[in-house]
């Protein structure tokens, strides 16, 4: 089996118009569930000729031909090891200017407006694209920000509301989506492109029962205002563990259902996960992509072309090492609107047949795929 070298998986980062490749060391860091890609790309140089890459100014990321995050220098620093010499150019996302800055709206309240209107009027300022490909569901009756409050604070309050995922994209835009809406263009399979893999998260965060409670507009009735309540329960947690969540602000009932749905959804995401080391970058050139559903060929995990979704993504490499991407997946139904399934504990029972790969670039049958 070929293992993937720098060459094949060719970083090239743009500043001021001009490419800059010959890199040493890199790692890119994508997320699902953070607003902001972050990179380390050490840029190699001759010395005395530093290549023209400041602070503050704007960079996009490629892996081969493939933008993978547009963003914002925060640091470039020169260093140098015996004979190597570089410049070293840390970075984020665009969207990275989310987390941070405090929210500011004009009254700091909107009636009757869409999720994705409320986060186009806390964007625009930063110069930030909002698009939303998933439906937004009914307009928010009556939103808030919170005292000192960021951006990203008050845009998760209101997404979680809607059940839609906030995430970015490699155009440094910042998304409004679904989960696992694409399906990736590679597959995962154990004794080829796997490296390691190995079990993450636990019950701790998870409960029996989510009760979130809610005020109303009162129409006349003090009892209507103050009672709204919903309620969901986890049938896989058998013992008594409840949890309160204050939606915040005037919220229809249905609003506070969708509200303690979706926080039962993630907490049960977070239990389950598999993170797996691969080899390489990408899948025939193409890297991967988070928030894609890969298909899972690996008999100890009890996969055989199972779909899960990919939420994290560091690619890495050293000399030591090579290209390797450490990738994090998780149940999609963990995010997803449907009725979540009861999980089944099969690993190491699954079918051991592996699909048929050939060649270095582990060409999987296509029907694998479909």
């Amino acid at each position: 089996m070929q293992r993937y070298t720098k060459d094949q998986a060719k970083v090239v980062v743009t500043v001021n118009g001009r490419n800059y490749e010959g890199w040493i060391e890199s790692s890119i860091e994508r997320s699902i569930e953070n607003i902001s890609s972050r990179f380390t790309i050490p840029v190699t140089f001759v010395p005395g000729s530093p290549p023209d890459i400041q602070r503050q100014d704007d960079i996009k990321v490629l892996v081969n031909e493939t933008l993978v995050v547009t963003g914002t220098v925060l640091a470039a620093e020169p260093f140098y090891k015996r004979d190597d010499c570089g410049f070293k150019i840390e970075g984020r996302s665009r969207t990275g200017d989310l987390v941070g800055c405090s929210a500011m709206y004009q009254g700091g309240q909107w009636k009757s407006a869409n999720l994705d209107q409320i986060a186009r009027d806390l964007c625009t300022p930063f110069g930030i694209e909002v698009v939303a490909d998933t439906n937004m569901g009914a307009p928010l009756s009556d939103f808030k920000i919170e005292h000192c409050e960021t951006v990203v604070a008050t845009l998760s309050r209101a997404a979680r509301i809607r059940g839609v995922l906030m995430t970015t994209n490699a155009r440094g835009q910042l998304l409004l989506t679904k989960a696992g809406k694409a399906r990736s263009h590679g597959a995962i399979v154990r004794g080829q492109n796997v490296i390691s893999m190995e079990s993450i998260g636990t019950d701790a965060q998870r409960h029996s029962e989510y009760i979130g409670y809610g005020q109303k507009k009162s129409t006349g009735n003090f009892e209507d205002a103050v009672q709204q309540k919903a309620r969901v329960t986890d049938p896989e947690m058998r013992r008594y563990l409840p949890l309160i969540i204050d939606a915040q602000g005037n919220t229809e009932t249905e609003d506070m259902k969708r509200l303690v749905e979706h926080t039962m959804r993630v907490r049960r995401g977070h239990a389950y996960g598999l993170k797996y080391q691969l080899e390489g970058w990408t899948w025939e050139g193409k890297p991967w992509e988070i928030n894609t559903l890969v298909p899972i060929y690996d008999d100890i995990a009890g996969l055989n072309g199972d779909l899960w979704l990919i939420t994290d993504i560091n690619n890495k490499c050293d000399i030591k090492e090579g290209d390797v991407s450490n990738i994090t997946v998780r149940p999609v139904d963990a995010y997803d609107t449907v009725p979540i399934k009861p999980r089944q504990n099969k690993h190491g029972k699954g079918d051991k047949k592996k699909p048929e790969i050939t060649g270095p670039r582990f060409n999987i049958r296509r029907r694998d795929l479909e």
